[in-house]
């Protein structure tokens, strides 16, 4: 009995040092800081899924759930309300990513796009992690080419609306006439931005963007936050993998059609447009982990 008071008044008087000790204040600041990422990126998919359940979309469901009879299909495929979220010149550089990614043609007809057609899981997963990027890619250079094009057209008057460019903040693009990381950190002036602008005649978005150099391509593409990689990573995994580990451990071939493989597609594009949004939004009230 008296060797277990000994150890107990031990222990009472270690752990007020313990409390202080630097390596285990520095591991709960670990935890919640771990605690606090998983809650952003928690949060930051609900506003996602609240994006699709403005326009009355449905995400698709663990791909094992979508199974009947030994083929994978989607119902209801529900494109236009997919493709209602895009201009005309980002929805035609969607269709060439379709084309390109799946085979799509845009005039395949009813029996074409239910046709039977083989491909293989992790092939599946992949079109689908690129789709979401991709989507993220298109909203993030429209969103520049908006603002070049507004710079252009502004630049005649001389004096630029102090309204306008604080809108154009509002949509976290005020790196883009910034020098990249590692470069000179002398911000490009308005003014000179329009400048360079006049020399050109205005351009459609595909033009636009096929002038982009690497660097450029690079900093529209690349996803901005290490929560939004995760939430991809996470959302793709929740999809294509396994039920109870989430991991995508075969690598099975899928008998599906192209109408499905279309909606998936199309369903990822729009993940990643809204992705940009959510990370622009949620990236205004907290610093988010630079990726």
């Amino acid at each position: 009995m008296i060797g277990m008071r000994r150890v107990l008044v031990w222990i009472s008087a270690m752990v007020p040092l313990l409390l202080r000790s630097p390596v285990f204040t520095g591991r709960i600041a670990e935890l919640k800081e771990h605690d606090c990422q998983i809650a952003v990126e928690e949060i930051m998919y609900l506003l996602i899924f609240y994006k699709f359940s403005e326009i009355r979309v449905h995400l698709v469901p663990r791909l094992s759930r979508c199974i009947y009879n030994g083929r994978l299909e989607i119902w209801p495929s529900i494109d236009w309300a997919l493709e209602c979220i895009h201009s005309f010149e980002v929805l035609e550089m969607i269709k060439e990513h379709l084309t390109t990614v799946l085979g799509w043609k845009p005039n395949s007809n009813v029996t074409e796009n239910w046709a039977p057609t083989q491909i293989r899981r992790f092939q599946l997963g992949q079109i689908y992690a690129a789709s979401i990027l991709f989507g993220y890619f298109l909203k993030s250079a429209s969103m520049r080419h908006h603002l070049e094009m507004s710079l252009l057209h502004n630049h005649t008057n001389h004096d630029l609306p102090s309204s306008n460019v604080s809108g154009f903040w509002s949509y976290g693009l005020k790196d883009l006439f910034l020098a990249p990381s590692g470069g000179s950190s002398r911000p490009t002036s308005l003014g000179q931005a329009s400048t360079r602008q006049e020399k050109t005649e205005e351009k459609n978005l595909k033009c636009y963007v096929m002038g982009f150099d690497p660097e450029t391509m690079q900093r529209c593409a690349k996803l901005k936050s290490k929560e939004a990689v995760n939430l991809v990573e996470k959302h793709s995994c929740a999809l294509f993998g396994n039920e109870k580990t989430g991991l995508l451990e075969t690598d099975d071939v899928i008998l599906t059609s192209f109408s499905s493989m279309k909606r998936l597609v199309l369903e990822a594009v729009a993940f990643g447009s809204f992705l940009w949004d959510t990370e622009e939004f949620v990236e205004s009230v907290y610093k988010l982990k630079e990726n």
